[in-house]
């Protein structure tokens, strides 16, 4: 009894605790509402220390990103992101901000990819453009951070700092050897040899044809990497090449020495060489103003004014036939807000900002077929980031133009299904048995624990190149392209921004400015407001749909409590939502 009420009062008082936590963030988030934003003094620098990802728009939900193993083991936090269409803007008004003298960059702790990386150098290349400068500091400088390290005026780095500067790689993980272990089986549906998402569940290797994309994918993107460090250094490409493959540059001294960094400081002292060069006396502080206070800054200056507005829809994360649309593309979501835009006479065009890699095919329809209908009324353009493949693609081909970055990932017009079998691995691993009776032959068909015959095999494998003719058939009519020569391009296969323009899946390579531009062009207006969608949620707003999801949402009114088997019931249904066919990329594909 005395273990029992240990156990009890333990608990309560953790529980006492987690929702004191709790309501102390609410407090915090409702006092902080009303903060005065605090503007930047004469001869200050704007502060980027950034930590975290950068996502095309800010998220401060911390369960957009929930996994079941998260769930399951209590993990159930995320930090909120750095938004790249935020970050632009600030930029943008920094560079004409006389109370900004120039940036301090510390670029240490982000996570981005490629197109992203080179689109935020550009930005950081506009700013300097107004005379301003930028110092880089970095205590570890990953590859990625060495470009934009490299566009500053100056680069310093710790002196015990670490360099990494040894190339780019795609590491694929094969699961067939395990599965084969464990007695399950996957019944593997797809049509094009390059789509090679369905491999990890059939092969233990890389497929020639994955072999071959991911290495066409991985030289455009170091050609357009070394290609950039050559015109902020002046070191040849040759060069670069040499010093990745023999490891020159690992550490602060070798990236000094090869021209990589100007030099060790601490970063104290590059600070009081930034108080120098603003004529500052030794013992005043630097004034600097951090990012976030700075965006602040610069959101309570934007007035809306102009009667025409251009929406910018953001399509990111993966397509599924949720209502959600925070980190991810709910079909039921995007088509509601689509159909609203059309209705609303204020909007004069649209841009889809897509950084997807696809998903539900049924979503990735529904939404393609509401953007059909909505270019009726009025201009659709395009704008692709990190990624618009397979789905991602789906939901892009019908817009009047498309326009991606270089290194976007695209294509992957293909089609795939993946369906376990249980039967065997339950009955020998763990005793269970099954049997049934039915009322026609294919009554179970679909079945997890269904051992399929070959009508059923046969069945489903036409299902899918249904799917796949579909698929075809939306980007020949998008395009305005023959479907032979569709299928020639798409077979599953990935392309960089760069060959999908030289192959007619892209018009022309640019970021989101150019597709707002071309939308204005297309709806013959010289100005508009720019308006985001879906609706900025504020950390509340995130909190609480994070807990509960769609409150008009009958289920989710249900289920108020927060538990572990909440949380992992919602990633189930999740995963639900994907449907049996996708429209995915290959797979999660991170460039190292």
């Amino acid at each position: 009894m005395k273990t029992f009420f240990k156990i009890f009062f333990a608990c309560l008082f953790a529980l006492g605790t987690a929702f004191f936590l709790f309501f102390a963030i609410l407090i915090g988030v409702f006092s902080g509402s009303g903060t005065k934003v605090l503007k930047p003094e004469a001869n200050s620098v704007l502060n980027l220390t950034l930590k975290g990802e950068i996502t095309d728009r800010a998220y401060n939900n911390p369960f957009r990103n929930l996994s079941p193993l998260g769930a399951l083991t209590g993990s159930i936090t995320d930090e909120s992101t750095i938004g790249l269409y935020e970050l632009k803007e600030v930029l943008k008004y920094a560079k004409t901000d006389d109370h900004i003298k120039g940036i301090y960059l510390n670029m240490d702790e982000i996570e981005t990819a490629p197109a992203t990386m080179f689109d935020l150098r550009s930005s950081l290349e506009d700013f300097k453009k107004s005379g301003k400068f930028i110092y880089a500091y970095s205590n570890s400088s990953t590859e990625k951070n060495l470009l934009l390290n490299n566009i500053a005026d100056k680069f310093y780095m710790n002196p015990l700092g670490d360099c990494e500067f040894d190339g780019f790689a795609i590491q694929r993980s094969y699961m067939k050897g395990l599965y084969d272990k464990l007695n399950v089986e996957f019944k593997v549906f797809y049509v094009g040899e390059y789509k090679s998402a369905t491999e990890s569940f059939r092969r233990t290797d890389m497929s020639p044809e994955d072999r071959l994309q991911n290495t066409v994918l991985l030289n455009d993107i170091s050609g357009e990497y070394l290609s950039d460090l050559n015109k902020s250094t002046g070191i040849s490409v040759d060069s670069l090449k040499i010093m990745q493959d023999d490891l020159s540059v690992m550490s602060a001294p070798e990236a000094v020495k090869y021209g990589l960094a100007d030099g060790m400081k601490y970063e104290d002292d590059v600070k009081d060489e930034i108080k120098e060069k603003l004529g500052y006396k030794k013992k005043d502080d630097l004034k600097m103003i951090t990012y976030s206070k700075y965006k602040d800054v610069v959101k309570s200056k934007k007035t809306s004014l102009n009667e025409n507005k251009i929406a910018l829809v953001f399509a990111e994360g993966e397509i599924n036939d949720s209502k959600e649309d925070e980190g991810t593309v709910g079909g039921e979501a995007y088509v509601k807000m689509l159909r609203k835009l059309a209705k609303d006479d204020a909007v004069k065009g649209v841009v889809l900002r897509v950084n997807s890699p696809g998903g539900s095919a049924f979503a990735s329809e529904q939404i393609n077929h509401e953007i059909e209908k909505l270019k009726a009324k009025k201009p659709v353009v395009v704008s692709m980031g990190n990624y618009a493949a397979s789905g991602g693609y789906y939901i892009s081909a019908n817009a009047d133009k498309i326009i991606a970055e270089p290194s976007t990932i695209s294509g992957s017009i293909g089609i795939f299904g993946i369906i376990p079998n249980f039967r065997k691995a339950l009955n020998e691993k763990a005793g269970v048995t099954f049997d049934e009776v039915k009322t026609a032959k294919h009554a179970n068909y679909l079945n997890l624990t269904n051992d399929w015959d070959e009508v059923e095999l046969t069945k489903m494998q036409q299902h899918v190149e249904y799917g796949y003719s579909v698929f075809l058939d939306r980007v020949a009519k998008g395009r305005k392209m023959d479907t032979a020569a569709v299928n020639k391009i798409a077979r599953g296969r990935v392309w960089t921004g760069v060959d999908a323009k030289n192959i007619g899946l892209v018009d022309e390579l640019g970021g989101m400015e150019l597709a707002i531009q071309r939308v204005k062009e297309l709806a013959k207006i010289k100005s508009a407001d720019v308006v985001t969608y879906p609706k900025e949620k504020t950390l509340m707003e995130s909190l609480l749909s994070g807990f509960m999801g769609d409150d008009k949402d009958d289920q989710t009114k249900m289920l108020k409590n927060l538990t572990p088997q909440l949380l992992y019931l919602r990633q189930l249904e999740r995963i639900k939502s994907l449907g049996i066919l996708r429209y995915s990329m290959p797979y999660e594909l991170t460039v190292k």
